[in-house]
């Protein structure tokens, strides 16, 4: 090892020593300038006498003409206190420094950390500072990020209270089953009054046990079935272990990559006019095939009730068989809301032919996607045709798009005396909304905090109508 020179320290010290005295002040506050962002050198009086920054972004705050002014001067009114602090003579200063703003016409406030160094005999404070825009905006963007997760997390535990009480009220008996254990992950309480009685808890139990001997293994093979086919299956003449004659319906469902079931149980005796629909036996039908079309299409009856379907609009929804979407009324995929359908329906009617109406299609997970629609009225049987094209852009289309348009004003009109006038005037609340929150984030520059107060909402009021309207991702201009 190479030994150090003894006075080597010392040496440091006259380097420097001599650098200082060969730079002048505009070489020093560019050598300094070399590791910060803004370099400013300070007399007794608190004036700038010498400045260095490399950014041009920085023009547009005047930082080339500090030079001369007071540096408290050169701040925002809640800053000059924190600039008079970290120049105060034999003040221990913070080490992150003091955070100050500088401002401009037009443009959002500069936040800047200050550092300064001073020492006795130094005729001047030196003064660095980091910009700290970029740190803000990151601020901002958690904070609004946090406050669309509480929200999310408000909606999802909301929305989870009412289809728990949805489910814990219904009329009909249904007990949700593992499909491996086939334990009861969940019953509601017609079920439980079904089964075991008003004091009766039937969580965790074997489902077997729940049922007659004699019936527990034509049960478990109707399990088994159902699972593997993905078609509802039936089950008469079976026996609770109260003894209750009952009819049994079994369906799979996918959950966490597993295929759970919901059995419903009714007395027997009872009829579920849905339970065996088919296209060949709903009331009032004339079915016509659709699997050759090479797009997703449906047939509905005058009110949207189902009638037929191909197998592409069942991948579209997400539905592993057609029992389940027959007899279903179409608003429960297509239109924001039954308005939407019942706008097409009523211009199908009149015009025969429609083509390129513009909707959004909801499948049974909860996703949506926006689509094309062509419909043609048959009035022999009454029935109306349905043509789903998903679509990537959005072209032109006669749907209700624009809130001024002659389309939609026409459409509205069409649906008087079709339509409860409740259910008219509250999509036009909800079009009149949008329109008013589209109007403040443009006239705030999407600032979402000043839209909200412009709009007389909190702000997590504002964000629950963003994204109930679609309008999360929204840019001025869009």
């Amino acid at each position: 090892m190479t030994p150090r020179a003894p006075n080597s320290g010392q040496q440091g010290i006259e380097v420097a020593g001599e650098l200082q005295k060969t730079l002048e002040a505009e070489g020093l506050v560019s050598l300094i300038g070399l590791g910060t962002d803004i370099v400013f050198l300070v007399d007794k009086n608190g004036k700038i006498t010498h400045s260095h920054f490399e950014n041009p972004d920085f023009d547009a705050y005047g930082l080339d003409e500090f030079v001369g002014k007071a540096l408290r001067d050169c701040v925002t009114i809640e800053s000059v206190s924190k600039i008079d602090a970290m120049l105060k003579p034999g003040k221990k200063r913070p080490a992150r420094g003091y955070q100050v703003n500088h401002s401009a016409s037009g443009q959002p406030d500069l936040p800047v950390a200050y550092t300064a160094f001073s020492k006795k005999g130094l005729p001047f404070t030196i003064v660095v500072g980091r910009e700290m825009q970029q740190q803000m905006q990151d601020q901002q963007r958690l904070v609004e990020a946090q406050i669309t997760m509480e929200a999310d997390y408000r909606d999802l535990r909301q929305a989870e209270a009412r289809y728990r009480t949805a489910f814990k009220l219904a009329e009909t008996a249904d007990i949700m089953l593992d499909g491996e254990k086939r334990t009861v992950l969940e019953a509601n309480s017609a079920a439980v009054a079904l089964l075991a009685g008003s004091s009766g808890n039937l969580l965790n139990k074997p489902v077997r046990e729940l049922f007659n001997k004699q019936d527990r293994d034509r049960l478990g093979d109707a399990i088994g079935e159902a699972r593997h086919s993905g078609e509802p299956v039936f089950i008469d003449a079976l026996k609770s272990a109260k003894g209750t004659n009952l009819q049994a319906k079994l369906r799979a469902y996918r959950e966490s990559g597993a295929a759970n079931l919901i059995l419903t149980l009714k007395s027997a005796g009872d009829t579920d006019p849905s339970e065996h629909a088919t296209a060949d036996n709903l009331p009032g039908s004339q079915a016509i095939s659709l699997d050759t079309l090479p797009e997703a299409a449906i047939q509905t009856d005058s009110d949207g009730n189902l009638i037929s379907a191909n197998a592409l609009f069942l991948d579209l929804v997400q539905a592993p068989t057609l029992n389940q979407v027959l007899g279903r009324n179409a608003s429960n995929w297509i239109g924001k809301s039954a308005v939407d359908l019942n706008v097409l329906f009523a211009r199908a009617s009149d015009e025969r032919t429609v083509r390129g109406y513009s909707s959004v299609l909801s499948d049974n997970i909860g996703g949506q996607q926006p689509i094309t629609l062509s419909a043609h009225f048959d009035s022999k049987s009454g029935t109306v045709q349905l043509i789903i094209v998903p679509q990537a852009a959005k072209p032109e289309s006669i749907g209700l798009r624009s809130p001024a348009s002659k389309e939609q004003a026409e459409g509205f009109a069409s649906l008087v005396g079709k339509v409860p006038l409740k259910e008219l005037i509250r999509e036009s609340l909800d079009v009149v909304e949008k329109i008013c929150i589209e109007a403040a984030l443009d006239q705030t520059n999407n600032n979402r905090a000043s839209a909200a107060e412009m709009l007389g909402l909190s702000r997590q009021s504002l964000y629950i109508k963003l994204r109930r309207h679609g309008l999360e991702n929204y840019r001025p201009g869009s």
